[in-house]
C-alpha cells in the first residue's frame, strides 16, 4: 500500500512538471525583401516546430521558403532587371519569450543552411547569376499575442555573388535579406 501511494504521488507531482513542457509548431506567412544592391521583395512562408521548456524558453527548427518577384540590380552602366528569385532556409532556433502575460515581447537566433538562387535576369547586354549554399544566421525580434506572433528577422548570408554583364560591367550583390512576418500557431502538444 506504501508503495502504491508513492506511486501516485510521484506520478501526480510529475504531471504538475510536465505542465511547462509542450511542443508547438508555428506557420508563418509574410514578405521578404533583398536588401543592398539587389532591390526585390516577394513572399516567405515557413514552419516553425519548437519545443518549450516553459513559457519563456523555446527551441526547434525552421524551415523557410521565399520567392522574390522582379527587382533591379543597381550599379551596372546597363539596367539588369531580375524576373524571379528563391531562397530555402533549413534553421536551428532558439527563442526567448520576456514575461508571463498573453502579449510579450521575444528574441530568437536562427542558424543554418542556405540556398538561393535568381531563377531569370535580363539586360541590356544579358547578364548571368549563379546560385549560391552556405552556412548563415538570423536575429529575430517580435511580439507574441495569444496565438500570433508578428516579428522582424534580417538572414545574414556571408559572400556575395557577382553578376556579369555581358558588355563588362560586373556587380556584386549580397545574399543577405529581410524578413517581416505574422506567425499563428497551428497545434500545441502539452502545456
Amino acid at each position: 500500500m506504501k508503495k502504491l501511494l508513492l506511486i501516485a504521488v510521484l506520478a501526480f507531482s510529475q504531471m504538475g512538471i510536465a505542465q511547462d513542457y509542450f511542443f508547438r509548431n508555428d506557420v508563418t506567412l509574410g514578405g521578404a525583401f533583398t536588401i543592398g544592391k539587389m532591390k526585390s521583395g516577394g513572399i516567405s512562408v515557413a514552419s516553425e516546430p519548437k519545443f518549450f521548456f516553459n513559457e519563456n524558453i523555446a527551441v526547434g527548427a525552421r524551415l523557410e521558403a521565399d520567392i522574390l518577384f522582379g527587382g533591379k540590380v543597381l550599379g551596372a552602366s546597363d539596367e539588369i532587371s531580375v524576373g524571379m528569385s528563391s531562397r530555402v532556409a533549413i534553421l536551428g532556433k532558439g527563442e526567448y519569450y520576456f514575461g508571463e502575460s498573453i502579449t510579450k515581447p521575444y528574441v530568437g537566433l536562427n542558424l543554418g543552411y542556405y540556398t538561393q538562387a535568381n531563377i531569370g535576369a535580363t539586360g541590356t547586354g544579358g547578364a548571368s547569376v549563379s546560385a549560391s549554399r552556405g552556412f548563415g544566421g538570423a536575429p529575430e525580434v517580435g511580439i507574441a499575442f495569444g496565438g500570433f506572433r508578428l516579428s522582424a528577422m534580417y538572414h545574414l548570408v556571408p559572400g556575395k555573388d557577382i553578376v556579369n554583364v555581358s558588355v563588362g560591367d560586373a556587380v556584386e550583390i549580397g545574399r543577405s535579406y529581410f524578413v517581416v512576418q505574422l506567425s499563428f500557431k497551428t497545434f500545441q502538444f502539452g502545456g
